[in-house]
């Protein structure tokens, strides 16, 4: 490829160079391909296969690579793992609709749960109650059994020293 026809009228700060045009030219045409495997409503003419990516080397030549080894340095297998657990705590209206609903539940289960308890403690409070109402209806009965104990004997031995 060579500059535009201009280029010779060009200052010399303005001119680009063959290899730079090049570079520019093959990233337009990566970008169009991006565009159309991303956004395939757009493409005319079907899915196409990526192009590979052009890097420019340090003297100046162009070095294809391998889109699936650039894919896989730059995205690693653990990063689909990451990704995947990324979208499940990115809250979104089902997640935040789960999620509401599970603490839903979790407060009504416990709820329900010291309902359960508080139910058990009255019963077995219930219980104690009139355990102790009893002991003290039985310990009522035993003084009196007690004086009465204490009287027959005052009499008995009344009637024992009368004699």
């Amino acid at each position: 490829m060579s500059g535009p026809p201009s280029s010779q009228t060009t200052p010399q700060f303005y001119r680009v160079s063959d290899r730079d045009l090049t570079e520019i030219e093959l990233h337009s045409v990566d970008s169009i391909n991006d565009l159309h495997r991303t956004h395939p409503e757009h493409s005319h003419k079907g899915m196409r296969p990526p192009r590979p990516l052009y890097t420019p080397s340090p003297n100046g030549n162009l070095q294809t690579c391998n889109t699936v080894a650039a894919d896989q340095r730059a995205h690693p297998v653990s990063s689909k793992w990451q990704s995947r657990l990324q979208d499940m705590l990115t809250p979104s209206s089902s997640h935040a609709y789960a999620m509401g609903c599970a603490i839903i539940t979790l407060l009504l289960l416990t709820v329900l749960l010291i309902f359960y308890f508080l139910v058990q403690q009255g019963s077995a409070i219930q219980m104690l109650t009139e355990a102790v109402r009893e002991k003290e209806a039985a310990a009522t009965e035993l003084t009196l059994l007690i004086q009465e104990l204490q009287a027959l004997r005052r009499n008995l031995t009344a009637v024992r020293g009368g004699t």
